[in-house]
């Protein structure tokens, strides 16, 4: 059965949007075409998430042209296996037509080692020829561009024969001509097979460790969802609990504003009818202290001699008495005064309350 063939932008650079040349893996996880990470290393930062592309360190030495560009961009890993996914899609993407024939008869098989289409008369002849015996043939509509570039055997691009070993010393896979003639005084040159076992079992580790930090990541996500959701809740549960104050307060206030008004009205109404009471008593004393005043003048232009005296004796003793009483004047209090220490005081244990 057919594996899942992967979706042709996948095979996409995301910046030049042709198919991967050199895919780059970036630091953040992103692959980028080298020859477009090349221009990005002057602002470094990814295109797609914003994030560094060279380390701060390298990219000072880059500002200062301590290193060159095509340095840092070499270092970063290459990502193998997109670029044989990419070069097996195209080999698929040619027109089915059988290249060992002349009859440019329709291919239907592909050989998953040697690469070649052909038709299902040199598909017999292919498998009985003790060179390709052992190769896997399998038909052009089942084989996807995944599963070609896993079974494709490493050619030697030198040579063009299998690469069956692999130099640890220059991290070379090689063929029986490399080794004799390049890499005969290496120290570290092991079957390929073996490396790949090796390396295959560093990929399950790999996977092992990075499943286990998707699924933390995962779960510290649904926590962090969980306690945005009860921030949310917090929020407006504390928001109604603020308007249910302010509500209390305002009618508090508007309470307050009726009492006060009432204990001001009730102030000076009262010392209103004081002054109103005063004021007539005074009136009553003027009307009295005016009749006396002329009584006295009468008495002093026609009061025999002996009745004069005891006239002003008796008129005295009235004047001394009118002189004598005084009215007391009751002042109003002042209720704004005191309300305007009290905002006061408020004011400064709300502005208080929301320093904390």
């Amino acid at each position: 059965m057919a594996t899942a063939s992967a979706q042709p932008n996948e095979r996409e650079c995301p910046v030049c949007m042709n198919e991967f040349e050199t895919p780059k893996i970036l630091p953040c996880g992103h692959l980028l075409c080298r020859k477009c990470v090349l221009p990005l290393c002057k602002t470094n930062a990814c295109p797609l998430c914003r994030c560094q592309i060279v380390d701060s360190p390298y990219h000072w030495m880059l500002k200062f042209k301590m290193m060159k560009i095509e340095n840092v961009v070499n270092n970063l890993p290459t990502d193998y296996m997109m670029e044989a996914l990419v070069q097996s899609a195209r080999v698929l993407s040619k027109d089915p037509v059988c290249s060992t024939c002349d009859a440019n008869n329709k291919a239907e098989f592909i050989c998953m080692q040697c690469l070649d289409m052909m038709c299902s008369s040199c598909h017999k002849i292919h498998k009985k020829m003790s060179v390709s015996r052992s190769h896997d043939v399998e038909s052009l509509s089942s084989v996807t561009p995944e599963r070609l570039a896993a079974s494709g055997p490493p050619l030697c691009a030198d040579h063009g024969d299998k690469q069956f070993l692999f130099c640890q010393d220059h991290g070379l896979a090689l063929c029986a001509s490399c080794k004799d003639e390049r890499h005969s005084q290496c120290q570290a040159v092991n079957k390929l097979d073996d490396e790949m076992i090796s390396a295959k079992k560093s990929l399950d580790t790999l996977i092992d460790q990075v499943t286990k930090e998707e699924e933390k990541l995962k779960k510290e996500i649904a926590e962090m969802d969980s306690l945005v959701k009860d921030v949310d809740i917090s929020r407006h549960e504390d928001m109604a609990q603020i308007d249910k104050a302010c509500d209390r307060l305002q009618i508090l206030v508007e309470e307050f504003c009726i009492n006060m008004k009432r204990q001001s009205e009730a102030s000076h109404n009262s010392s209103k009818q004081n002054l109103c009471r005063n004021k007539n008593r005074c009136s009553e004393k003027l009307a009295s202290v005016t009749s006396h005043k002329r009584i006295i003048f009468k008495a002093k232009e026609v009061s025999p001699r002996p009745a004069l005296i005891h006239l002003a004796k008796a008129l005295t003793n009235r004047v001394n008495y009118v002189e004598n009483s005084y009215h007391q004047f009751m002042t109003p209090s002042r209720v704004g005064t005191s309300c305007e220490d009290m905002v006061r005081k408020i004011e400064e244990m709300l502005n208080k309350s929301l320093m904390y």
